[in-house]
């Protein structure tokens, strides 16, 4: 198996359980809010929409261009702005949404090579310096999906005990 396909199965598989935890709760749960500084599991919800593409865009942006600066920071307007939306959505069209958003980045895989993951290219964070397109996959879609999907977690056991409080 490519490496570009390893990625593609561990963005799909983060984005099955993500969906089907989502489509298993209470819209009550969904729009809990842990805390005014937590997000609900809403707010990820939207936010999974948004960055699947977003971070797709910005693989085969880089790619086609040979190398290029690519990144973006946490206060990104459309990243805050998914987030903002949460509670004038329906959680249907955000699942439909994040499908759909899969589908593209699926789409976009597909035509991509891990020849094509090689190539390094500056991030707009100095921090991160010039990394492969290899690790833009792996920490701002693959983990990134895990680590959302872990939060989702967390504010399902949150619910949980303070429904027992």
């Amino acid at each position: 198996m490519s490496k570009i396909q390893q990625y593609q199965e561990e963005m799909n598989q983060s984005i099955d359980e993500i969906i089907e935890k989502a489509k298993t709760l209470p819209e009550e749960v969904i729009r809990w809010k842990p805390s005014a500084e937590e997000w609900s599991i809403m707010e990820i919800l939207c936010h999974v929409e948004e960055v699947i593409g977003y971070w797709t865009r910005e693989l085969v942006r880089v790619i086609q261009a040979g190398g290029t600066e690519w990144g973006r920071g946490l206060q990104d307007e459309a990243r805050l702005a998914a987030v903002r939306q949460a509670d004038q959505r329906a959680v249907s069209d955000v699942i439909q949404g994040i499908e759909q958003a899969r589908q593209f980045a699926n789409e976009q895989f597909a035509s991509l090579s891990d020849a094509d993951l090689a190539l390094e290219a500056p991030h707009r964070n100095p921090k991160f310096g010039i990394k492969p397109m290899t690790f833009l996959v792996e920490h701002f879609i693959t983990e990134h999906l895990a680590n959302h999907n872990k939060q989702i977690e967390r504010n399902l056991k949150k619910y949980e005990s303070q429904q027992k409080a």
